[in-house]
């Protein structure tokens, strides 16, 4: 019983190792010349970007940036407060807008709801009061936002709303 067990064994190893040899000659040999093919035609991609969107670039990564870099590459920056809406959740209103860049669409004016259930109420310990929203790209979408209360804005490093709309006016 025991030498049936290790045949077993032997037959299946072999049987693995034939499996791996044919599955590396396919991926090294015969997938790399098909990539490289399909990658060396000429390819004619098309999108609906034109002048207008290099003129509004997305920035990667834009949370990482700086204060002073999200102000100069936002072309939108609103702030909005959080009200309780009809659900018991909250929505955001606009506020104000700190921001916004000649001939950028921006579908949301002073006092519109920005955002539906922005928040869900967890607590009544926990009432977000505002945020300041970066946007980008015309139309001008969200890209970046931050929470506060009070005068300071910790999620941008501390800075105070005023000296926050002092930087927007100058750009």
């Amino acid at each position: 019983m025991l030498k049936k067990f290790l045949s077993g064994v032997i037959f299946g190893s072999g049987f693995a190792v034939a499996a791996l040899s044919l599955y590396t000659a396919w991926m090294f040999y015969v997938i790399p010349p098909l990539v490289i093919q399909n990658f060396d035609s000429e390819m004619t991609i098309t999108e609906a970007s034109s002048i207008e969107n290099n003129k509004y670039p997305n920035t990667p990564n834009f949370h990482e940036l700086s204060v002073d870099e999200m102000i100069e590459k936002a072309t939108v920056i609103l702030t909005v407060r959080y009200e309780p809406g009809e659900d018991g959740n909250y929505k955001s209103v606009v506020e104000d807008i700190l921001k916004q860049e000649d001939g950028v669409d921006l579908y949301y004016g002073v006092g519109e709801v920005y955002e539906e259930n922005t928040h869900d109420k967890m607590s009544d310990d926990f009432t977000p009061k505002k945020a300041v929203v970066f946007m980008q790209g015309n139309p001008a979408s969200m890209r970046y936002s931050t929470a506060y209360s009070g005068e300071r804005i910790r999620g941008l490093g501390g800075i105070s709303l005023d000296l926050l709309k002092e930087k927007c006016s100058k750009t």
